[in-house]
C-alpha cells in the first residue's frame, strides 16, 4: 500500500507541475499574430475582384510575417514560406463555392478590344 501511495503522490506532483506549463504554452499560442482578410464587396468569380483578393492576401501576409519575425526572432522560417502559408490558409478558409469562383477567375483569359 505504501508503494502505491508513493506512486500516486509522484504522479499527482508531476501532473500539478505540468498544469502551469500547459497554461504558458496556451498563452504563447494565443499571443501569435493573426490577420483578417475582408471579402466585403468582392465577387471572386470576377478576375478584377480575384486580383483584389490576392492583393489583400499578400498585404496581410506581409504584415503578419513581419510581425512574426519581429516578435519571435529565433523562429526558423523564411518570409517566402510564411507568405505561402498565409495564402494557403486564406484559400483554405474560403467556402467551396468561393474557391471554385477563384479558380474560375484565374482561368479566365483577358480580352482586349480595339475600336476606331
Amino acid at each position: 500500500m505504501r508503494k502505491f501511495m508513493t506512486s500516486l503522490t509522484a504522479v499527482a506532483t508531476v501532473t500539478l507541475a505540468a498544469v502551469p506549463a500547459l497554461g504558458l504554452l496556451q498563452a504563447a499560442h494565443a499571443a501569435e499574430p493573426t490577420a483578417t482578410i475582408s471579402l466585403a464587396g468582392l465577387n471572386l468569380s470576377n478576375p478584377a475582384h480575384a486580383a483584389e483578393f490576392e492583393t489583400r492576401v499578400n498585404n496581410a501576409g506581409e504584415r503578419l510575417c513581419h510581425d512574426m519575425a519581429r516578435t519571435n526572432p529565433q523562429a526558423h522560417f523564411t518570409m517566402a514560406g510564411c507568405k505561402v502559408s498565409v495564402r494557403h490558409e486564406a484559400v483554405r478558409q474560403l467556402s467551396k463555392a468561393q474557391r471554385q469562383s477563384l479558380r474560375y477567375a484565374a482561368s479566365a483569359t483577358p480580352v482586349s478590344v480595339a475600336s476606331r
